[in-house]
């Protein structure tokens, strides 16, 4: 599913989707933000939107920005070009928009965290 398509109707605070990025070290290294959250990666399509491939949280030190490294340096998911996020003021907001979100979007790269 593509990402855009139903991204803000799903939240409730009307948080606000950021993206798309290039999903690289560069890119995310010289990004200067510890925020938690809820990210996505995947590819840009043809109308512009991210087709989520995973979804995921970032809510512990260094908060997105540290997850999005971290998968970067397991080198895995070679189709992943793009990312965006979703800011939240606390990590409970995140990981329950994350599992809603895994559940609507059902991500081809996610195998757990569906609650």
């Amino acid at each position: 599913m593509k990402l855009a398509d139903n991204l803000n109707k799903s939240s409730k605070d009307n948080k606000m989707y950021n993206g798309n990025y290039n999903y690289d070290h560069k890119t995310v290294s010289g990004w200067q933000s510890s925020a938690i959250g809820v990210y996505y990666i995947g590819q840009v399509g043809a109308n512009g939107s991210l087709i989520a491939h995973y979804v995921g949280k970032g809510t512990g030190d260094g908060g997105i920005k540290a997850r999005l490294l971290a998968h970067l340096n397991q080198e895995r998911w070679q189709d992943a070009t793009h990312f965006g996020y979703t800011i939240f003021t606390n990590a409970q907001e995140a990981i329950n928009f994350e599992a809603a979100e895994i559940r609507r979007l059902q991500p081809k790269y996610n195998t757990q965290g569906i609650i």
